[in-house]
């Protein structure tokens, strides 16, 4: 097998092949470390030739197991030797042909006393271990990794003749051996506790579902039309006599035992008899192998009967099916290796004729099976690995004449063609569509609920594949129940699949370099890019594809055969996982020079494709760059959560570049965007927004100049108002001022710093100065040249600063005015192909409806942002549409669905971390808790708020929450009237001529019978 070790260097010629074949291979392995015991003490009682027999002896031993079971033996020194599992090709059943070599050993071991003719018993100890190893064959053969260790570790506390097994040989061998727990052992070396299991035999699952573990009881799905397939043969056998045959064929994982199981279910409450050939690939030379073991486990042998049992336990089940003759007997029992004849000599027949005389027998039994009391349902599972004996047997029996009902249910892989005579009816099985898909993880994850993302990954990488669904699940399962504590992070692909899938790579010889530079591309990818990063020349580039193609591992996308695809995403799992690191990223880097320079169209729509192959080529200002170019790209075409994925991954990749200047300047370039970005997705009171914009400010004062300082001070400044921290927001603001005063022909600065100022004023109470900062700021903004300001501040400041306007408006008097400015704001919104702005100005009519007493507006508006915020991901805007909304249907006197609605918005909004405006909801929900008679509950309300304005200094809305709680006391009327008048003073030192106006409106209500016309904000 042929691969490649290291890629040429970009600028060589890229049609040599890099180094030629590979040395080193990263792969799953399954490790077997065994140990002949008391070989000391043995050397010492026994003559030098004897030892010297014996261990030559245990040598041969393990010799014969590797190659019996398809093993490599790695080293023999003395009395212990290593086995390797998966090497040099990979089996998709390492980890269980190890366990049977593991058992056999420890039998034949127990023989060597006789063989070798020594006095003393000889036992040997087994390990087995498996997981991802790297492989070296530079100077002999090496392994690197924990599995050996473990292995080795593992037979040191195993007892004298016993196999013992670490936790991920147990999972993947599933119900094919019997096992006994033996707990958690302190291995040397490790620093949990390893729990090991010891195999005390091989065990007879019925089926390949159950040798895999998998549970019968969960329901079969998207097989409707196969189970229907079945039934009908199925009637057609019981009804006719006569026997049909179903051929299911189908890749490995795909349910073809399943499916033969899940019929033997549905047909359950029809008396039948069911019979299982199960054919391995351990045993596809060893004649009628299936059909002894159904003999065995059918008659019940256990391993203490006497011979005298065996026999009458053989001989009952033979006569289940009317098999009672002498001679048919002993055919049969000779085929068992039973003594039927009591000590008699063995049958003297020509081996030829005995062989055709017991087929003749078998296929006696099988149709005496099904003319007794029912039917019978024959399945015999992986036909493909089938003895030829056993395949005449089955020819014959489905040739045969005689009118039973029996039906015969086959499956087989699509490499080997049927050769029976009597063609059986054929079921081809595919993959399962996406919702069959959701309904065997959910099947699955019946007792555990998965996350949404956990759903979506095991279906997008298991490609509706059954075998892949199922394994995927339990990963994603186990890993679940196990997050609390201190978990590994999973592997990319299920160790339970890793044998399966490597050993279809192997497979391809020298195909799998073809296939690991194919995964690191991606997916999906022209057959010109494979070509250029593969580095082989075109025919050696064309048998390799050929190779993949035929194999099923690729998928031509279009008609030209110019796209491909991986047909199994966990194939390009395993493909990318064997790859030496190392080497890998050399091809990470050829593709990256290969894809900025021959394909540039392909950068220039998806950057991020050059910086992810620059990340991991460990070129990180690189990749960086390019992820930038990816952020702002997405930020333009209206995708911010996309962006600031790209974003944050260029900042993550940043950190493996070495620390100084340049390294500081692209992280401040990235988070620069990052900050606006995140603001818009998670509100600029949020802690994920404050890490960026702190992050960025302490950039820009370490580099020289302090470059970007202005945009991030600005956000800096903006996460302190959103978080109601007033005074940090205020001197900052102050030195987005002094830089606006020096820069007096900088639009940018006179708009940001007036805009922030007059925000930053405004909550702070200072109504009229706030009013002046923004008109200065709406009155400096032009669309057209100010467009370029959007990418930069992710906000529209002719909106933002027009809504914040009409605020200051209609507090000091003018509503018309107010009015005019947030619908101005509006229309520029809905002009501008920015989602979070229209956003926004939906948010904002909805409250100036509110605060203008207009219900019916606020419901217009609130729908329509509810709406449109719910599909972009908008969560405060949403909170605030919420608020308003509830407001607007407690008006239409369905105040308690109100004050659910504007209940749940307050708690959006606060999710988000925004500590501002929290007083006008508490002014607004207080006055439906009063109307629902729960006025204790609104002046709580009312005095926790007061408090915390205390502290923030957030004093815009002081003035109505006295009034409300100068309403709720129980005081005389005088008292009420001073509390009145202090509010209305506070009013009027703010300016605010609309909340003196509704201050006096209350007043006039506390003349009135209690709670009458209480709402007047």
């Amino acid at each position: 097998m042929e691969s490649h070790d290291v890629l040429s260097e970009p600028g060589t010629d890229r049609r040599t092949p890099a180094s030629g074949p590979s040395r080193v291979t990263r792969r799953q392995m399954t490790v077997l470390f065994c140990d002949v015991v008391g070989s000391t003490s043995l050397a010492e009682r026994l003559d030098p030739e004897d030892v010297l027999d014996l261990l030559s002896a245990f040598g041969d031993l393990m010799g014969r197991a590797a190659r019996s079971f398809g093993g490599h033996v790695a080293r023999i020194v003395g009395d212990g030797a290593d086995v390797y599992f998966g090497y040099p090709l990979a089996s998709e059943d390492d980890a269980v042909r190890a366990v049977h070599a593991g058992l056999a050993i420890v039998e034949e071991a127990g023989r060597l006393q006789h063989t070798c003719g020594v006095a003393t018993p000889v036992q040997v100890r087994v390990g087995i271990a498996t997981g991802l190893v790297a492989v070296g064959a530079r100077e002999g053969l090496a392994i690197a990794g924990s599995t050996p260790n473990l292995a080795a570790r593992i037979q040191a506390v195993a007892r004298p003749g016993q196999v013992t097994i670490a936790p991920g040989t147990r999972r993947i061998a599933g119900a094919q051996f019997e096992y006994q727990d033996l707990g958690d052992f302190e291995l040397k070396g490790f620093d949990e506790p390893v729990r090991l299991t010891a195999v005390t035999g091989a065990g007879e699952p019925d089926g390949r579902s159950a040798w895999r573990g998998h549970d019968t009881k969960i329901p079969l799905v998207g097989r409707e039309a196969d189970l229907a397939s079945l039934k009908a043969r199925w009637t057609v056998a019981t009804t006719s006599r006569r026997i049909q045959s179903v051929l299911v064929v189908a890749e490995p994982g795909l349910g073809k035992s399943r499916l033969a199981s899940g019929f033997d279910q549905q047909i359950a409450s029809v008396a039948h008899t069911t019979v299982r050939l199960q054919c391995s690939p351990f045993h596809s030379n060893s004649m009628l192998r299936p059909v002894v073991q159904h003999l065995v486990r059918a008659a019940g042998f256990a391993r203490e009967d006497t011979p005298a049992l065996l026999v009458e336990k053989l001989d009952a089940q033979l006569a289940v099916a009317g098999i009672g003759a002498e001679l048919d007997r002993r055919l049969i029992a000779s085929l068992v290796a039973v003594d039927a004849a009591g000590g008699d000599p063995p049958l003297d027949l020509p081996p030829a004729a005995q062989l055709q005389m017991t087929r003749n027998v078998l296929c006696r039994y099988f149709m005496g099976l099904a003319t007794g009391q029912a039917p019978l349902l024959l399945i015999v599972e992986d036909l493909h690995w089938m003895d030829p004996t056993s395949f005449a047997l089955l020819d014959q029996l489905l040739a045969a004449a005689q009118r039973v009902p029996m039906l015969v249910v086959l499956t087989s892989r699509p490499e080997r063609p049927c050769e029976l005579a009597a063609q059986p009816s054929l079921i081809r099985l595919g993959r399962l569509d996406e919702q069959a898909s959701r309904d065997v993880v959910a099947n699955m994850a019946a007792s555990m609920a998965l996350s949404a993302a956990d759903i979506e990954t095991i279906i997008r990488r298991s490609d509706g594949v059954p075998l892949f669904l199922e394994e995927m699940t339990r990963m994603v399962l186990d890993s679940c129940s196990r997050r609390c504590g201190a978990l590994a992070r999973q592997p990319e692909v299920p160790d339970t699949l890793m044998d399966l899938l490597m050993e279809r790579l192997d497979r391809l010889g020298a195909g799998k370099w073809l296939a690991q530079v194919a995964a690191v591309i991606g997916h999906e990818f022209s057959r010109r890019l494979l070509y250029g990063a593969a580095g082989m020349d075109p025919a050696a580039f064309d048998e390799a594809l050929h190779a993949m193609l035929r194999a099923g591992l690729l998928l031509r996308v279009d008609v030209q055969g110019e796209r491909l695809a991986f047909k199994h995403a966990l194939i390009e799992d395993a493909a990318y996982g064997s790859m030496i690191v190392k080497t890998r990223a050399v091809v990470h880097g050829r593709l990256a020079d290969l894809l900025t320079s021959e394909f540039t169209d392909l950068i220039e729509r998806q950057p991020e494709v050059a910086a992810r192959h620059l990340s991991r080529a460990l070129r990180p200002l690189e990749a960086g760059r390019y992820f930038l170019q990816a952020g702002e790209q997405a930020l333009r075409r209206g995708a911010p959560r996309e962006a600031a994925a790209h974003l944050s991954e260029g900042v993550s990749v940043l950190a493996a570049a070495p620390a100084g200047h340049e390294r500081s300047e692209a992280e401040l370039s990235l988070l620069s965007t990052l900050g606006p970005t995140t603001m818009v997705l998670t509100g600029p009171g949020s802690e994920a927004f404050r890490d960026v914009q702190r992050r960025a400010f302490t950039l820009c004062h370490e580099l020289p100049g302090a470059p970007r300082q202005f945009p991030v001070t600005y956000g800096l400044c903006l996460y302190h108002w959103g978080r109601a921290e007033l005074e940090t927001a205020r001197w900052l603001a102050e030195d987005l001022l002094k830089v606006a005063e020096l820069r007096r022909d900088d639009a940018e600065a006179t708009i940001a710093a007036h805009n922030m100022s007059g925000m930053i004023k405004l909550s702070l109470g200072d109504v009229r100065a706030a009013r002046a900062h923004l008109e200065r700021s709406v009155a400096c903004y032009d669309p057209q040249r100010d467009a370029s300001l959007y990418p930069v501040y992710l906000m529209d400041f002719g909106v933002f600063g027009r809504f914040y306007l009409a605020l200051a408006t209609l507090i000091t008097g003018d509503e018309e005015l107010a009015g005019r400015h947030v619908q101005d704001a509006h229309e520029l919104a809905a002009r501008e192909n920015q989602p979070h702005t229209l956003g926004f100005s939906m948010a904002a009519n909805c409250s100036i409806a509110v605060l203008r007493n207009r219900p019916g507006d606020a419901r217009q508006f609130a729908q329509q942002c509810i709406d449109f915020c719910t599909q972009m991901g908008f969560s405060e805007f949403m909170g605030l549409a919420r608020i308003s909304r509830g407001w607007a249907t407690a008006r239409d006197g369905q105040t308690a669905a109100g004050l659910d609605d504007m209940e749940a918005g307050i708690r959006l909004w606060q999710a988000t971390g925004f500590e501002n405006w929290q007083p006008w909801f508490a002014s607004l929900r207080a006055d439906l808790l009063v109307e629902m008679g729960r006025s204790d509950e609104a002046l709580a309300e009312l005095d926790m708020h007061l408090g915390r304005m205390d502290r923030s200094g957030e004093n815009l809305f002081r003035s109505v929450l006295l009034a409300q709680r100068a309403m709720l006391l129980d005081v005389d009327r005088n008292t009420r009237e001073r509390l009145l008048a202090d509010a209305t003073g506070i009013a009027a030192d703010q300016h605010a001529i609309t909340w003196i106006r509704r201050i006096e409106t209350r007043r006039g209500a506390s003349r009135s019978p209690p709670n009458v016309g209480y709402r007047a904000i």
